[in-house]
């Protein structure tokens, strides 16, 4: 009896260890799984110890063997707790970290459904993790509230994490969720006008599809589809190219949408996931993303050259672009090939996947790497840039700028003269949806336009294992952008309104000529514009000085009225003097002080290009007269001299040395002056000055642009 007793405890002991092997083998399993980014595996390896159910392999086994022990007796106190225990059915404490990891596994997997349910069982079983993405547990509920569309609940998630939290970026993360919550039911977050649609099964006829970009032209695109025949390692295997990428190009007719999708074929595709592509303008140099079939993070970027009508074999850019154990991809170009912008998560940058960049040489060569900084990135993901060449604007998404739900689509434009970027500002539903929203790109026109999204749920077949992840292209439409602008001329010291004045509308850039118009009898004007303009305008009117102002286009993406007024100043009778102008003692030389004050005169000279003057130089009353009138026309024609050097047309300048013949003061009766031949005085610096004085118009002058 004793030796049956001991063989019955003996295996009651040999059962509990190989549950307990069989339940760390499977939470290994899942751990891969995780690790190696395969989130739908991972859910599936978690779930199974959750639901404490056995699998095919014999790894878990259904029943565990309990030996019976007597309970000792509790008090009333241990058997409240007890009754409330018993109220809960489904008691995960002894599994509260892989609950916790099988929700975030869901929620990566983009399955939001399940992973807001099991986020709501996980917070109530908090864990004591070094893992700082399972101790944001509350941060990843509120979120994927947001993506179910259930912001008041997201809302009070968020404020909780809050409280909880020492970490005052990931706080941050949350306060701008928050942010997020309130924009989604803002009505002015719904851009009016605007209509993004599923694209048809022509274009999204595989299992998923993505990444849409344009390939030398408007009409043609290029994008990734994983879906039937496509480039497998073994052909006996054709059907797994369902679960493999590769990039199709589709060809738009006029009035009937795309034609037929078209395999790109080797080189570029191959047995791993090819997209993400974008084209050079000169159509030469295709860089693309190449993601490895064995190991989910072995993702980087390519390139590949088109010599005589062909793609050559690619090549992985160096650690520049790509750096070995992190991931690189979504590459985009500015107009001239010379920047290459693209979303990694190396090492330097803010947090997650960010935007950097890298500067090209004419063969090809990168500059080192440059991060965009934390105006553009956070420390959530920021990805699939595009560049919009017309309007000088980048588009990117990110999962925590404070959406409407998952990655939003936000837009920066690009300053050339301060080489800086503008805030970056979210472009709305329904371009944006709860959930993830990314390949957004637009055409020249600024109305029609293509985008990736999860937002309608796909059947993905068994193999996914339950996952409803998917993206599929759509399309969007906007109202045409309308740009105008509008204005009054007026008289500067009265206030009136100057009829009939010349308004001219100049081409910064000089790529087509200048416009010219008129102010009505109301001194009003009014013009449309287009987009991509930088205009400099001036507005000139006879016996008025003229008034300029600037004006851009560029990087508009949304329709605007311009309102500009201008005030034009008289010309007065007599001369207008020229303060600050210095020359040698004795001399005629001009100082670089004066050059400086000349160099407004001629921005002054070029504006108002309708009027000739007469440079006037005068000396004080001190020394020999002949000698201060020789002096005087030597040193109004330096002026002259230096006008027409830089650029004024010598038939509207004249010179005249005035000596000492008009001063502005008597300086003999200035007690101040003393002996007024050699003493020196305010009196004598003032007479001692350049001025000068307008001697005609022709406006003739304003038309051939002198």
């Amino acid at each position: 009896m004793k030796l049956k007793g001991g063989l019955i405890i003996l295996l009651i002991l040999v059962g509990q260890i190989l549950f307990a092997q069989s339940k760390n083998e499977i939470e290994g399993q899942g751990d891969n799984a995780y690790k190696n980014e395969n989130y739908a595996s991972a859910a599936y390896f978690y779930q199974k110890i959750i639901d404490k159910k056995g699998v095919s392999s014999g790894l878990v086994h259904p029943y565990e063997a309990r030996s019976w022990i007597a309970p000792p007796k509790k008090n009333k106190a241990q058997r409240d707790s007890l009754k409330l225990e018993k109220g809960d059915t489904n008691s995960y404490t002894n599994d509260a970290v892989v609950l916790h990891k099988l929700a975030n596994s869901y929620h990566k997997n983009h399955d939001y459904l399940k992973a807001e349910k099991w986020y709501a069982i996980a917070v109530k079983y908090p864990i004591d993790e070094i893992d700082e993405e399972l101790q944001s547990t509350r941060l990843w509920y509120a979120e994927a509230l947001m993506n179910n569309e259930k912001y008041d609940d997201a809302v009070l998630q968020f404020e909780e994490f809050k409280k909880e939290t020492p970490n005052m970026e990931l706080s941050k993360r949350a306060d701008k969720g928050i942010i997020g919550c309130y924009y989604a039911q803002d009505p002015s977050s719904t851009k009016e006008g605007v209509s993004v649609v599923q694209s048809d099964s022509n274009i999204n006829f595989g299992t998923s599809s993505y990444g849409v970009n344009y390939f030398g032209d408007e009409m043609t695109i290029i994008y990734a589809v994983a879906g039937p025949n496509g480039i497998v390692k073994d052909e006996k295997y054709q059907e797994e190219s369902n679960f493999l990428t590769d990039f199709y190009v589709a060809q738009s007719f006029i009035g009937e949408g795309y034609g037929s999708p078209t395999n790109f074929n080797p080189p570029i595709n191959t047995e791993n996931n090819e997209g993400a592509g974008v084209l050079s303008i000169d159509r030469t140099t295709f860089y693309f993303t190449r993601k490895s079939v064995v190991n989910n993070k072995d993702v980087a970027i390519w390139v590949s050259k088109n010599f005589n009508n062909q793609w050559l074999q690619s090549l992985k850019l160096d650690d520049k672009v790509n750096v070995e154990g992190y991931k690189s991809m979504h590459p985009a170009l500015s107009l001239e090939g010379d920047v290459l912008y693209f979303s990694s998560n190396r090492p330097g940058g803010i947090g997650g996947m960010d935007i950097w960049y890298c500067n090209l040489d004419d063969y090809g060569g990168l500059s080192e790497p440059i991060n965009m900084g934390p105006y553009i990135n956070t420390v959530g993901d920021e990805v699939t840039p595009f560049f919009n060449y017309f309007t000088k604007t980048l588009y990117f998404s990110s999962d925590a700028s404070g959406g409407v739900g998952g990655l939003d689509i936000y837009k920066t434009t690009h300053n050339e003269d301060e080489d800086s970027w503008s805030s970056p500002k979210n472009i709305g539903k329904p371009f944006n949806s709860s959930k993830n929203d990314a390949y957004f790109i637009i055409g020249k026109n600024q109305s029609l336009g293509f985008l990736s999204s999860d937002r309608t749920p796909c059947d993905c077949g068994n193999e996914y294992e339950g996952s409803v992840y998917c993206y599929k292209v759509f399309e969007f439409g906007q109202p045409d952008m309308n740009y105008s602008l509008s204005g009054t001329v007026f008289n500067a010291e009265t206030d009136e309104v100057i009829p009939n004045a010349l308004i001219t509308f100049k081409d910064i850039k000089g790529k087509m000529d200048p416009v010219y118009i008129t102010t009505d009898a109301q001194g009003n004007y009014k013009r449309d514009l287009e987009v991509g303009w930088d205009l400099f305008m001036k507005t000139q009117k006879a016996k008025y000085f003229g008034d300029a102002a600037s004006l851009s286009t560029v990087g508009l993406t949304e329709s605007k009225h311009f309102l500009q007024d201008f005030f034009l100043s008289p010309i007065p009778l007599g001369e207008l003097e020229i303060p600050g102008i210095e020359y040698d003692f004795d001399a005629a030389t001009l100082r670089p002080k004066s050059k400086e004050i000349l160099d407004k005169l001629v921005e002054f000279l070029e504006l108002n290009n309708n009027i000739a003057i007469e440079i006037r130089s005068h000396t004080d009353s001190r020394g020999n007269a002949d000698y201060n009138l020789r002096l005087s026309k030597k040193r109004a024609a330096s002026v002259v001299k230096y006008l027409v050097a830089h650029g004024i047309n010598p038939s509207r300048l004249e010179s005249r040395g005035m000596g000492e013949t008009d001063p502005l003061e008597d300086c003999s009766q200035n007690p101040d002056c003393g002996d007024t031949k050699h003493g020196e005085c305010d009196c004598h610096q003032k007479n001692r000055r350049t001025a000068f004085k307008t001697t005609s118009e022709d406006f003739n002058n304003v038309f051939k642009g002198k």
